[in-house]
């Protein structure tokens, strides 16, 4: 898959006890700056804030934010696609993951990838550049196969879905045992967020004045499912090959710090 370049990425909510580049909320020892409070019996020295001491007659430290990693999960559906000629929805779905693969590793985050579909893909979350080829290799096997039995996301072992992870899923919503699914990670709470690969693009409505009503009842359909999904305080962002993967990122970064405040 031809990966795209990502100047940014989603932040998850929460970090792993693990040394890396993501700046936890929790304080500690880091290099981040996060609050000052008085001193206690076992803090450090080098930790007094001297002028703030000497204002208030008091000593008083600097605490900090620890550097964390944190596990990134990239959930692919695979139950459905929408293709025409060379290209599908799954396909962009592919190179997707593979650029949020790498960008995350290159960050010392611990990915790991599920194909969720008629067959049942995992690969535990780990770093490092083997882990890198470990998932490509994973995404180029992920293919749609006929299936009518009906999967819940408990088919998954725990450690394929580790507490505290961040969940991506790249969907194209089309099959209801995935949209369930999703529904299900959240209300598990996990950190959620839905890239939806839209099939719209491939879709023909030229057929006549009935294929365009259908197609019409099925985007507001789509926008339906969307609202349930943000109703959760999950981003759902359309994304398809005429978008940047990056527009993408920063639409889901800009509703995660709405639903922060409107949620608080």
């Amino acid at each position: 898959p031809r990966p795209e370049r990502l100047q940014s990425l989603v932040r998850p909510l929460e970090t792993q006890p693990y040394a890396g580049n993501q700046v936890a909320r929790r304080k500690g020892e880091g290099i981040e700056f996060a609050d000052i409070r008085p001193f206690v019996p076992g803090d450090r020295v080098r930790r007094i804030n001297w002028r703030a001491s000497a204002r208030r007659q008091a000593l008083y430290v600097n605490d900090a934010h620890p550097e964390r990693n944190s596990d990134v999960v990239l959930f692919l559906d695979s139950f459905a696609e929408v293709r025409r000629e060379q290209q599908g929805t799954l396909d962009l779905a592919v190179r997707a993951a593979a650029s949020l693969a790498r960008e995350y590793l290159e960050r010392r985050d611990r990915v790991g990838v599920v194909g969720f579909g008629a067959v049942v893909r995992w690969l535990t979350p780990s770093m490092g550049r083997r882990q890198l080829y470990r998932i490509v290799d994973a995404l180029l096997e992920t293919e749609v196969a006929l299936s009518f039995a009906w999967k819940g996301i408990d088919v998954l072992p725990p450690r394929s879905l580790p507490p505290q992870a961040l969940v991506i899923a790249l969907s194209p919503l089309l099959d209801e045992r995935s949209v369930r699914a999703m529904l299900d990670l959240r209300a598990r709470g996990f950190d959620l967020v839905v890239v939806d690969v839209s099939p719209l693009p491939f879709a023909d409505a030229t057929g006549g004045e009935l294929d365009t009503l259908a197609l019409r009842l099925w985007r507001l359909w789509r926008e339906a499912l969307r609202y349930r999904y943000e109703q959760l305080g999950v981003a759902v962002v359309e994304w398809n090959e005429d978008k940047p993967l990056l527009q993408v990122i920063e639409e889901v970064r800009a509703f995660r710090r709405y639903a922060r405040r409107a949620y608080a």
